[in-house]
């Protein structure tokens, strides 16, 4: 008999396993032995092997057996694919230095740290050599943790950095804490430098500092920079955000991630801080680098007993190929910097995305319905904004969490129920630092609202914010929220908005609250997953504002850009945030835009998640809206894109330039070197008048033997891997715009 696959799996059908003794044929479940190529299809009884072993077995038996397995195999494919194990591909120097750095910073006798401050007007470096130092070391997963302590035996001044290094990636990472253990306030705080290192450079030399664009936003958000520094020369970038004074968020004008190129070796830097940052790098006449990175203003004294601590840094360093640099950063923030809810890795997801406020509950489940009554993948479904009262306006709409009894008289627990039902997850926007005066809990606390805020990139709104520095107010938040989770069901708590804290009135505690309320943000989210341990976060922030290493240490950032929020908008935006984003995190979203499907704009959407993005406008009519689609090419692309989903976990190649013209190709490769396969896409633009373009590939075995396949081709080759490397791929694409997938797989050698 054939066991078909139709409701196994993820999205009811198989895709490939690792499993030495299951393959895929023609949609069913065949056993091999190890080392066989022939499949074997069950028949209803007889012998068959498992293995080496001949087993003789009844129907009933078979039948027990394969459901078992086929379980089995169903449970474990998801994260056996797409969750990548890696192997080192540090060199030993690399991993020397990161050793030797290590060493020198933190675990020497006098510590020489890779950061400074200035305290009562003296430079750390002077102060820090004469202060008590303690140091602690713990093991923790794939690496060491250190703790080494600084106290000023005058002032009581505590400096605490903690530390840790890895075992498998050339990098160390740290955050630094202040802490007044004395009976005084402390004297003034400032200019604190979360990194503040040298690196050796030859001055005859180039210096390149590689970085990126925020999100404005805009078809250019998180476009590749490229600056040279000139001997005697500095660079200056920073993302001070919104808010004026009040706030700001850390990915707007820039990402904070940069790589300095010191002539073929260098280092790489990721910050975690979500509030405003800044870098300098400059170079010496002699060529001496220095790189400094850090909040972007701080001026204050500590009063007894008080803390703050300042952004995270991660240092990576590299010698020889950048891509493989940039690759061992994507796989370190994969492993140790990536959401895992209920313990587990973000293995991928689909996604269809409404507003509350386009349609009623009863067409939110009709649509919920919609997508497996008509074979069509899906693993959540996304209620944003409007799912509240929106009469007040906007401000208070999203400033409470009650559902609109117009739309949904029931709440929104239907909605959630029927999306488990079908085996979806389920999304739920909210803005949880919002409050208003007539709703909510502004209304239930009005000594919560603090002083409002009317800034003129809002336009006539006014807002007012609740303090995550305040520790009452964020325990508070945490329950709130918790509860609004538990009572609706919520799978991704989707958080919108920027930064808002209260108004500094004191000159001499400049950066006292943003720290405290950029640590209470920290301790919101670990809250709300430490009461629901398997919720994911979507990092909204106003589309992509708020990337930075501790946020995608939490969350995952499905939407990117606001640019794509009216749901028309041309696919280059995809495609820039791609080849933007992916030389630095590993996981984000990717909306293709369902008022046009086609393979050009699905295909330029691929990423970790993809989201079913409708035009921004209400819905009387589903089946109108249905009607416009093909749902055969829809459900097409979809099943492509699962089967390559893997490939968008793995190692990224920019195989073009970075470009948004019309005129110009765009290709990347993402590489999967555990499966022995990966894949390379590539996009005409629709004024592009060349028809063809070779592509060489990277990261292959170069002795191997790989079948190469064009996903619109029905026929594939062999190639061998140096062939690839060297030669390279043809793409021929004579539409324009036009969209190729080439995919490749290692050949095993025949035995």
């Amino acid at each position: 008999m054939n066991i078909k696959n139709d409701n196994l799996g993820k999205h009811g059908f198989f895709r490939k396993t690792t499993n030495p003794y299951l393959i895929q044929f023609q949609g069913a479940l065949c056993l091999r032995s190890k080392g066989s190529q022939t499949p074997r299809k069950y028949s209803t009884s007889g012998s068959f092997t498992i293995g080496s072993r001949d087993v003789d077995m009844s129907f009933a038996k078979l039948l027990v057996l394969v459901l078992s397995v086929v379980a089995m195999v169903t449970a474990a494919q998801g994260a056996d694919l797409n969750m990548p194990r890696h192997k080192k591909i540090a060199t030993a120097g690399e991993m020397r230095e990161a050793r030797k750095k290590n060493t020198a910073w933190f675990e020497a006798e006098r510590p020489n740290p890779p950061f400074s401050f200035i305290y009562a007007g003296r430079e750390s470096s002077g102060l820090l050599e004469t202060w008590k130092v303690e140091h602690e070391e713990s093991k923790v997963k794939d690496g060491r943790q250190l703790t080494v302590t600084w106290t000023d035996p005058a002032s009581g001044l505590q400096v605490r950095c903690e530390c840790r290094d890895y075992t498998d990636y050339p990098a160390v990472e740290w955050v630094i804490y202040f802490r007044n253990t004395g009976a005084k306030d402390t004297p003034i705080l400032e200019n604190v430098q979360a990194l503040d290192i040298g690196l050796p450079s030859n001055a005859d030399s180039s210096l390149l500092v590689h970085h990126n664009k925020g999100t404005k936003p805009d078809y250019s958000d998180f476009a590749p920079l490229v600056d040279n520094i000139a001997v005697g020369g500095k660079l200056a970038f920073s993302s001070h955000g919104n808010m004026g004074d009040r706030g700001g968020s850390p990915s707007v004008e820039s990402l904070p991630f940069f790589d300095v190129d010191a002539g073929g070796h260098g280092i790489i830097v990721g910050l975690g801080w979500t509030g405003p940052w800044a870098v300098e790098i400059s170079r010496a006449t002699g060529g001496k680098v220095s790189v400094k990175a850090g909040m972007e203003r701080i001026h204050l004294y500590l009063k007894p007993g008080e803390q703050i601590r300042g952004p995270r840094a991660l240092v990576l360093f590299w010698n020889g190929d950048q891509m493989r640099a940039h690759n061992m950063l994507r796989r370190l923030l994969l492993d140790y910097h990536s959401p895992r809810p209920g313990g587990k890795p973000f293995t991928g997801l689909i996604a269809d995305l409404n507003w509350g406020s386009w349609m009623t509950a009863g067409k939110h489940i009709e649509e919920i319905n919609w997508w497996g009554d008509h074979d069509l993948p899906m693993d959540c479904y996304w209620v944003d904004a409007g799912w509240t009262d929106m009469s007040q306006g906007w401000e208070a709409h999203q400033s409470q969490q009650v559902p609109n009894k117009q739309l949904f008289p029931n709440g929104i627990r239907p909605l959630s129920d029927a999306a488990h039902k079908r085996g979806m997850k389920f999304l739920l926007w909210m803005v949880p630092w919002s409050v208003h005066p007539a709703v909510g809990i502004g209304k239930e606390h009005p000594e919560w609202l603090g002083q409002p805020y009317a800034g003129k990139e809002y336009g006539q709104m006014v807002f007012y914010g609740l303090d995550h520095g305040n520790p009452d107010i964020n325990r508070y938040m945490i329950d709130h929220f918790s509860k609004v989770v538990s009572d609706f069901s919520v799978d991704i708590f989707r958080q919108d908005g920027g930064n808002l804290w209260p108004v500094n009135t004191d000159p001499n505690r400049q950066g006292m609250i943003e720290s405290r309320y950029v640590e209470g943000f920290y301790g919101f989210w670990d809250g709300l997953l430490r009461n629901h341990p398997g919720l994911l976060i979507d990092n909204c922030a106003e589309g992509g504002k708020k990337i930075d290493i501790e946020t995608i240490s939490r969350s995952i950032v499905f939407w990117r850009s606001d640019l794509q929020a009216s749901g028309d908008y041309d696919a280059k935006s995809n495609q820039g945030y791609n080849y933007g984003l992916f030389s630095w995190i590993p996981l984000c979203g990717g909306a293709a835009p369902m008022l046009r499907i086609n393979a050009y704009d699905f295909r330029s959407a691929y990423c970790p998640a993809l989201l079913m993005a409708w035009p921004m406008v209400g819905v009387s009519n589903l089946q109108n809206r249905w009607s416009k689609l093909d749902v055969n090419l829809l459900r097409r692309l979809l099943k492509e894109y699962v089967s390559v989903q893997p490939y968008l976990f793995g190692d990224f190649y920019p195989l073009t330039p970075y470009s948004i013209d019309k005129k110009d190709w765009l290709a990347w490769q993402f590489d999967r070197p555990d499966l022995g396969e990966g894949m390379l896409q590539a996009f005409r633009r629709p004024e592009c008048s060349d028809e063809s373009v070779t592509y060489v590939l990277h990261g292959l075995k170069p002795k191997a033997r790989y079948e190469v396949r064009n996903l619109d081709e029905p026929t594939s080759v062999e190639m061998i891997g140096s062939q690839l490397m060297r030669e390279g791929v043809k793409v021929v694409l004579r539409e324009r715009p036009g969209a190729a997938v080439v995919v490749y797989k290692k050949l095993h050698s025949r035995r």
